[in-house]
């Protein structure tokens, strides 16, 4: 119980400072003309806080009813520039973000493969997404922290467009929120960035220390994307150094290794996006790893005068290799849904799953689910 209420605490008073620099910012604005040197106001125009409320209901074909989280989330992103000179552009940067377990997670009626915390944070109330600080000059950024990994943010991004059940067949969310192999939001991650006319590029490197055969670089990745004229492809790998051979759930295993490749197009009305992967000891099934390859699909369509009303179709489709000893076990779904957009990125949908992903006998291991939900951005 004490646990609860101090998370509860936590989580108002953040939303507390979040309305509070809100506030000071809109009273300062309207200060700045009798004094341009305000110090809140200073304060206040580097930082900037977001918010986006994500939850949805869904009907299990079995009949089972649901209420699930779909990553809610907020925070605050930093800046302050070191030099008075502007065009010199070199600035400290942070963000902190946190996710919020507005409702239970549902295990049948789950909206995301991703569960938004860590291996040890899954349950909280408040727990952390995104905490890192770093700087930035010109094209260049070099962070520190928890963090999007180069793997997500350049090789699978381009295909994480549905309102809810995709990203279940590229390896990013493989152990929890995928911070201990370095694919998804990886923990204790150090990255540089670069990005210029189009091309992105990254590398990272963490230093977890949590596994026995300890290196100075626990895991290693490097992506690369380019986009032009409303076409993009991209790509991404990592490899796990400190790997163990039976792992804990906070380690990663020995020999995995991870490959991602997208491409992209979003012109007018219209977008289509597709990634593969190749996987190796990356996915789990109980406490057997295996090898896998797997491609996730999306198809989008912007059908009304407004440009508000939209459907979208797909499909996550995920195998193991031969000889892995599985059986007939595989991840297959396809996904339909549309959307109805409000200002800011705001929206409500209603999407369904078709599952048909098997177990190691062949016979169907989830459900179908149809969901509705609603997704607020402040």
């Amino acid at each position: 119980m004490k646990k609860l209420v101090t998370t509860y605490g936590k989580t108002i008073l953040l939303i507390a400072a979040l309305l509070l620099i809100q506030g000071i910012k809109a009273q300062t604005q309207q200060d700045k003309k009798a004094s341009d040197t305000n110090w809140i106001d200073e304060i206040t125009s580097r930082v900037t806080p977001y918010g986006s409320l994500r939850i949805g209901a869904g009907f299990a074909e079995k009949g089972e009813i649901g209420i699930s989280n779909n990553a809610p989330r907020i925070g605050l992103r930093l800046k302050h520039a070191l030099s008075k000179n502007e065009a010199d552009n070199f600035n400290v940067i942070g963000r902190i973000e946190l996710g919020l377990n507005l409702v239970s997670r549902d295990e049948t009626v789950e909206f995301a493969v991703d569960p938004g915390a860590g291996i040890t944070q899954v349950g909280d109330a408040v727990f952390t997404r995104l905490g890192f600080a770093g700087f930035s000059y010109r094209d260049f950024e070099l962070t520190f922290g928890k963090q999007n990994s180069v793997y997500y943010e350049l090789g699978a991004n381009q295909v994480d467009k549905f309102s809810a059940f995709g990203g279940a067949a590229i390896g990013v969310w493989n152990i929890s929120d995928g911070g201990v192999s370095g694919t998804g939001r990886a923990n204790q991650l150090l990255k540089l960035g670069y990005a210029s006319s189009g091309l992105k590029m990254g590398i990272q490197g963490q230093a977890r220390n949590i596994s026995t055969n300890s290196k100075s670089i626990d895991t290693y990745g490097f992506g690369a994307s380019y986009t032009i004229d409303g076409f993009a492809v991209g790509l991404g790998y990592n490899k796990v150094l400190d790997g163990v051979d039976d792992p804990l759930p906070n380690q990663a295993k020995d020999g995995d290794e991870a490959f991602v490749a997208s491409a992209s197009y979003e012109k007018d009305r219209f977008s289509v996006a597709a990634a593969y992967a190749n996987l190796k000891q990356h996915q789990s099934l109980g406490d057997t790893f295996y090898d896998a390859s797997g491609i996730e699909f999306y198809l989008g369509y912007v059908f009304s005068k407004n440009k508000r009303w939209k459907a979208a179709t797909g499909f996550n489709y995920l195998t193991p290799d031969d000889g892995s000893g599985l059986g007939d076990f595989n991840t297959a779904f396809a996904i339909g849904e549309v959307s109805y957009a409000f200002k800011k990125g705001s929206k409500i949908f209603a999407a369904a799953k078709i599952d048909q992903s098997k177990d190691t006998l062949g016979d169907n291991r989830n459900q179908s689910v149809f969901g509705i939900g609603i997704k607020f951005d402040f």
